[in-house]
């Protein structure tokens, strides 16, 4: 299975090397994305709109050569979202980690619930940086407001991995039909999961994380005919 990473808003596809590694070992095919204009910490923000973001994440999906999986973090989850709405056809899951899939008027970084009580684990000086990194870049402006037309988005396994809230907090939203999660009462086919890290789990806990996505992500097509 092809699955397209795509991490929050303030980080780059570096983020994902560990959980890819993983991913690649078991089958699958990996690819994670830079959105435009987080390639580094001096680049040129100005004028990125949303629209510009989700047709990346759509272009990805087009170059595939089957369905994908999409797989999005924290602020990038609403992105997600947007380009399943463009291409549901060919999203064969949607993993939302950190983050909810933010509904049609709304901002996009209502997809994105205030941080918790747990704070970031820096286990070594890289993941300092990588702290001080995504301060620096808090200021990216994006117009964020999501227009989803198509109801096909629904239809999509769509999987919610809970961090730094719980997925009882997920249930609460829910049945108050409240944001975040206020698309989640729509989805025909949800699984919600509990993973208690900081604000990048990709990092802080990469096996876990990949070992959740390992469990609810299609099985590869080679691995179904060797079976």
């Amino acid at each position: 299975m092809e699955v397209i990473l795509v991490p929050g808003l303030w980080l780059d596809a570096s983020s994902w090397h560990d959980v890819g590694d993983r991913l690649a070992a078991a089958g699958h095919a990996p690819s994670a994305l830079t959105l435009r204009g987080l390639s580094s910490r001096t680049a040129d923000r100005s004028g990125i709109m949303l629209a510009d973001h989700v047709a990346e994440i759509v272009n990805a999906i087009e170059r595939a050569s089957g369905p994908v999986a999409l797989v999005g973090h924290a602020e990038a989850c609403g992105l997600v979202h947007a380009a399943v709405n463009r291409r549901p056809e060919k999203v064969a899951h949607a993993v939302h980690v950190g983050g909810f899939p933010s509904a049609d008027g709304t901002c996009v970084l209502t997809g994105c619930p205030p941080a918790g009580q747990q704070t970031p684990r820096f286990d070594d000086a890289a993941l300092a940086m990588l702290h001080e990194q995504a301060q620096e870049n808090g200021t990216h402006a994006i117009d964020s407001i999501q227009r989803l037309t198509d109801p096909r988005r629904f239809d999509v396994p769509t999987t919610i991995i809970a961090t730094e809230f719980r997925t009882a907090d997920v249930r609460r939203w829910m049945a108050a039909d409240r944001d975040p999660a206020r698309e989640l009462a729509r989805m025909r086919t949800l699984r919600l999961l509990d993973l208690p890290s900081g604000r990048w789990p990709q990092i802080e806990r990469s096996d876990a994380l990949a070992a959740l996505l390992l469990d609810v992500l299609p099985v590869p097509a080679e691995q179904e005919a060797a079976v």
